[in-house]
């Protein structure tokens, strides 16, 4: 991957993943009905329906409905390990469904409105590489133009985002030479044809950002740097309505044709094993209904840009023109089937060797605030929570962040200065010594001042070293306060000159943003400004 800077981190830099207007998480929030109460747990792509329909719907039939939005991997583990803390499910698409329900936990699973993944541009971009104004772009001649290099191209990380998992799995059928419904098989999988094809294709990305709703959001903003992208069709039409208002050159879709991926929002029900299963299934069932038949609700999730399941495939009956552009690419008939998803053992196999076999090793440094305010304001916790999700691999499986073999993890720790004994180095995926990261973590007590640009200089000292030809380099910042700025200068300096983009996560009351949007911003990296330290440094480690 070409990487120039890091996707940034859009506001809330929760946990994950997998294919969005934001894979992070958000509070919880509630209709404020005195009713019956329902409890969903939904993918952050799922934000405007929900403000749009599911919450005047709940308030209307007085029920209490509390919607909190996760990204995949956070509601497949949650689902996976039993969790009651929710009564529905609501996945962007079946790839993660099938991880967490491998018990078959929920009941009355339907589809609720279909988007397909596709392949998109500025205008101009389009028109240049010869996809706009077309109805039958390949998969392959897409494929020709991302491994080219003729365009710089973005794609969420599979094992985080279901929108990069979708595309994932897409290309890979391509690869196996399967049609749209013959789902990828283990064989297929250990075949040398999708092995070398999807690590090809991975390489050719320019970057990967962890959520879609981050990807969406900063390759607008950065256009230079990102011209075209994988993306679901209905927040290229959300975008595009945003950029015509505003007077800007709208984006292009174009359909990977033989192996398009379709997202299908399934909802489903969770029993809670008590006697309010019966009313709390029925708000469920009386949900999936509105969505699904209620004229109003049809009509307002295609103004949403979602396809209706009722259909006859992606065929739109009378579509309005405004919402499903043509002048954008959006074809309102699209006579193709969509994959089919391979089964759940092969699906977690595919996303476990993007982490350690398909994704170009990184070299991350670690910067991570000791200073005696840590201690103070609990931030220290949330770190040593973090180092356990992080570098202890049985957690990294379980968040689909394991460490690559040939990546190289270093660790700094500052205060007033860089920490005397740090940093701490790991090379490759040895567990032992990624566990001893996290034990080190656990054992230090934050103390003294703050100087992140003492860290910030050790970093790029360390990466400015002859790196192995396909590396990357990543730094992650933390810092709960105002740092001293004597070595401010040359310690952005250096990382600028380098190329190495910054995550820079503001963590309190009392930090400077200013100090960590600017190194943010001149690296090309992210500014995040969270209170919740684990999620926060789980979503810079899903920058890989």
């Amino acid at each position: 991957m070409r990487v120039k800077g890091i996707a940034a981190v859009a506001a809330a830099m929760m946990v994950l993943a997998a294919g969005c207007t934001s894979d992070e998480p958000d509070p919880r929030r509630s209709t404020g009905i005195d009713g019956p109460t329902l409890r969903i747990v939904a993918g952050s792509e799922q934000e405007s329906v929900v403000e749009t329909i599911v919450e005047p719907w709940c308030a209307g039939k007085g029920y209490h409905c509390e919607v909190t939005l996760k990204g995949s991997v956070d509601q497949a583990r949650l689902l996976a390990a039993g969790s009651r803390e929710h009564d529905a499910y609501w996945f962007a698409s079946s790839v993660f469904s099938q991880l967490g329900d491998k018990a078959n936990v929920l009941q009355d699973v339907q589809p609720m409105f279909l988007t397909p993944v596709v392949f998109a541009g500025w205008r101009g971009e389009m028109q240049r590489l010869g996809f706009a104004d077309r109805a039958d772009v390949g998969i392959a001649e897409i494929l020709r133009a991302v491994e080219s290099g003729r365009t710089r191209v973005w794609v969420t990380n599979p094992t985080q985002s279901n929108s990069g998992a979708t595309v994932l799995f897409g290309f890979m059928n391509y690869f196996a030479g399967n049609g749209p419904g013959t789902p990828l098989s283990q064989q297929q999988l250990d075949s040398p044809a999708v092995e070398q094809g999807v690590t090809r294709f991975i390489a050719a990305m320019d970057q990967t950002p962890p959520s879609t709703g981050t990807l969406m959001t900063e390759c607008l903003a950065r256009p230079a740097d990102c011209r075209t992208m994988f993306t679901y069709e209905d927040l290229v039409i959300e975008k595009n309505q945003e950029l015509v208002r505003a007077g800007k050159e709208p984006l292009v879709v174009a359909y990977p044709r033989g192996s398009l991926a379709i997202s299908d929002a399934p909802l489903g029900f969770l029993p809670q094993g008590d006697e309010g299963d019966a009313v709390r299934r029925g708000i469920v069932r009386e949900l999936q209904d509105h969505l699904l038949t209620d004229p109003g609700a049809q009509a307002q999730l295609l103004k949403l840009g979602r396809r209706p399941v009722t259909g006859v495939g992606l065929t739109l009956d009378n579509p309005d023109l405004s919402v499903f552009n043509p002048e954008w690419g959006i074809q309102a008939t699209i006579n193709e089937q969509g994959i089919q998803y391979p089964a759940a053992p092969v699906i977690e196999a595919a996303l476990d060797r993007y982490q350690t076999r398909y994704r170009r090793p990184v070299n991350t440094f670690y910067c991570l605030d000791g200073s005696g305010s840590m201690a103070a304001n609990e931030g220290w916790n949330g770190v040593q929570a973090a180092a356990h999700q992080i570098f202890d691999q049985d957690q990294a499986a379980l968040n689909f962040l394991r460490t690559h073999p040939q990546d190289s993890t270093t660790v700094g720790i500052f205060n007033r200065d860089l920490v005397e004994g740090t940093p701490w180095v790991v090379d490759g995926d040895d567990a032992a010594g990624l566990h001893g990261l996290t034990e080190r973590i656990n054992a230090y007590r934050p103390t003294g001042g703050t100087n992140m640009y003492a860290c910030l200089q050790r970093a790029a000292a360390e990466l400015s070293r002859p790196q192995p030809a396909d590396r990357r380099r990543l730094v992650v910042l933390m810092t709960d306060g105002q740092s001293e700025s004597a070595d401010r200068g040359g310690a952005v300096a250096a990382l600028t000159s380098l190329g190495v983009p910054v995550v820079a996560i503001a963590f309190g009351r009392d930090v400077d943003a200013a100090q960590l949007r600017e190194v943010a911003t001149a690296t090309g990296g992210a500014y995040v400004q969270q209170d919740d330290l684990v999620s926060a440094l789980r979503q810079a480690a899903g920058y890989k």
